[in-house]
């Protein structure tokens, strides 16, 4: 199983902000091409499922996933139920960071195709992580600082 995490600076806007733009799935086509079409089947407090279209290279994927939200700890958990791959989970975080916000993503996935993972794998990544970085910047704009891979700052430490 792949593992994926992209950390991202908002600056300018509060971590409470952030959050509820992020939960907000169904506006999300709205601000990023990488998403076609994302649609709520079922919603109730703190939990609901979801429908989604995004782009993948020259394709689409789709999935249904089960979102969780913790507006207390600034959370969105996600399982997907079923899919065009194999798993796919993971979760949102946002967290204040010199006046502005961090959001932290981090997910698990498999594609399904074990004879194939070694080829597959990294070119699925590499697309993910494409469509969350242009889903970030679409929701907040192009002055979002992305992490480079592996770097986590905190509220202690400073970007830029």
């Amino acid at each position: 199983m792949r593992h994926l995490e992209i950390n991202a600076h908002v600056p300018d806007q509060r971590a409470t902000d952030v959050y509820s733009r992020l939960c907000d799935f169904e506006r999300y086509s709205e601000f990023s091409s990488a998403v076609r079409s994302v649609k709520i089947n079922v919603s109730k407090e703190g939990q609901m499922i979801s429908t989604w279209e995004t782009n993948f290279r020259d394709g689409i994927l789709r999935w249904v996933e089960k979102d969780y939200f913790d507006p207390v700890t600034a959370t969105i958990a996600f399982q997907q139920t079923e899919g065009d791959i194999e798993h796919f989970s993971g979760n949102w975080k946002v967290e204040p960071l010199n006046e502005g916000a961090l959001i932290c993503f981090t997910a698990q996935f498999d594609m399904g195709i074990p004879s194939l993972s070694k080829i597959l794998d990294p070119i699925a990544e590499q697309a993910l992580r494409e469509n969350i970085i242009a889903i970030i910047q679409g929701l907040f704009g192009n002055h979002v600082e992305v992490m480079p891979d592996g770097v986590r700052v905190n509220q202690e430490q400073s970007v830029g």
